[in-house]
Parts: structure tokens; C-alpha cells; sequence
């Protein structure tokens, strides 16, 4: 028996933490696309991995359920790395509301039926986005009180303009100005990696990060200090 990664979204910024993070493990990825979790679990068992695909759908409690069902044939899980979600040009309101706030809180399913919510409340996709992401932020603290008692830390990263097949959906959509305004007057003057965030899920996710928990991690080029007191300023 092996400890087993539970992996969510077969892309490039969770293929770089599994990778940091994912040998000698067993490891479940679930995407809703089960061509693209197979494609992705062979370039990692060619590497040496051990990696298992699932077809998993993260606005489905049931789906969710399942891949954890599974999981636990393998062994014990000791990680789970959340890299699924959609962008704001990918999807309508309702699924990155569902996707990237309703699968990170799948428990907690009275979420979506709040009132600040609501579809006819939400202006438009990017402010779907925004919302899941910071309702998101405040679960992980809540989370950590809960999970500690349980000996577990839980932390979530927040990254900008990281350049990826979803990235590339937005530069190539309706705001693809605005994100490429962005990153070139942020002071690091480019989008980021993959890599660079697998950087920081390295340390969150090994012992030397064994005092943080609850906590989120902005990892975008100095993107937000650029809205405040940079030349993104609004």
C-alpha cells in the first residue's frame, strides 16, 4: 500500500506540483476530460510516476465522492493538490460558480444558494471568478481550524497571468488586452510558470512549511501592488 495524491485538473500548474511533490505516491487524477487525465497520466508514468486517470466532474458532489471512493483502494491519501477550475472566458456564470467554488467546498453545498451568488447578482463572468476565488480564501482559513485537529494543513495558492492552455483561452478572449496590460505593467513585467508556482506549493506541502496553514499565497509578478500603487492603478 502506498500514500495516494488525489490530483484535480490535468493541466500544467498541477502536472508541476505533482511532480515536486507526487513520487513514491500513488496518485488519482480526475478531469472531466478523461482523454486529457489519460494523456496526462502517461507523460507522467513515462516519467516514473505512478499515476492512475479518472473522468471527474468538480461540480458533481457524486463524481467527487467517487474519485475519493477510489482513492482510498490504493491506501492512505495524504496529499490533495486542487488545480482544477475554469477561467472567466471558458464558462458561463453558473459552472465557475459550481466548478471553482461549489468543488473546492463540496460539503458545504448551501454555498451556492446564497444570495450574493445568485446569478442575477454576479455582473458578469470575471466577477463570478473573482467571487469564487475569494470565497475560496476565507473556506481554506475555516478549513485549517477543522483540519488541524486532524494533524492536516491546508493552504491555497492565488495565481496571476500564469501562462497555460487556460491562460492562452484568455489572452485569446473577450479581456485578452487587459490580461496582457497586465502582466507587462506588473513589476515583473511578464506572465509566470507553472514551475514558479509548483516553487511555492513545495514548500507548503513539505516540512519546512510545517508552521503555515490557512493561508494563501499571491504569486502574481506584483500584479496586485501595481493596481494599488502602480501604473494598473485604477
Amino acid at each position: 500500500m502506498k500514500d495516494v495524491m488525489i490530483w484535480t485538473g490535468a493541466g500544467q500548474i498541477g502536472m508541476a506540483i505533482t511532480r515536486r511533490m507526487g513520487y513514491g505516491k500513488k496518485i488519482l487524477v480526475g478531469d472531466k476530460s478523461k482523454e486529457k487525465a489519460e494523456i496526462i497520466a502517461k507523460i507522467m508514468n513515462d516519467a516514473g510516476f505512478d499515476v492512475v486517470p479518472m473522468e471527474m466532474d468538480l461540480s458533481s458532489r457524486e463524481s467527487i465522492l467517487e474519485l475519493i471512493d477510489k482513492a482510498k483502494e490504493f491506501g492512505d491519501i495524504s496529499m490533495l493538490v486542487n488545480a482544477a477550475g475554469v477561467s472567466p472566458s471558458q464558462a458561463p456564470i453558473e459552472s465557475i460558480l459550481k466548478v471553482d467554488l461549489y468543488g473546492t467546498a463540496v460539503l458545504l453545498e448551501e454555498l451556492l444558494n446564497l444570495e450574493v451568488l445568485q446569478p442575477t447578482n454576479i455582473k458578469d463572468t470575471l466577477h463570478a471568478y473573482q467571487m469564487a476565488k475569494r470565497c475560496n480564501e476565507k473556506r481554506v482559513m475555516a478549513e485549517s481550524v477543522k483540519w488541524g485537529k486532524r494533524g492536516a494543513r491546508i493552504n491555497s495558492i492565488s495565481p496571476g497571468i500564469i501562462v497555460t492552455p487556460l491562460a492562452i483561452d484568455e489572452f485569446n478572449g473577450p479581456r485578452g488586452d487587459f490580461y496582457k496590460n497586465m502582466f507587462a505593467k506588473c513589476p515583473a513585467g511578464r506572465p509566470g510558470t507553472a514551475d514558479e508556482v509548483a516553487n511555492v506549493a513545495e514548500l507548503l506541502m513539505s516540512d519546512k512549511g510545517a508552521f503555515i496553514t490557512g493561508s494563501d499565497f499571491l504569486i502574481d509578478g506584483g500584479a496586485t501592488a501595481s493596481y494599488f500603487y502602480g501604473p494598473l492603478k485604477l
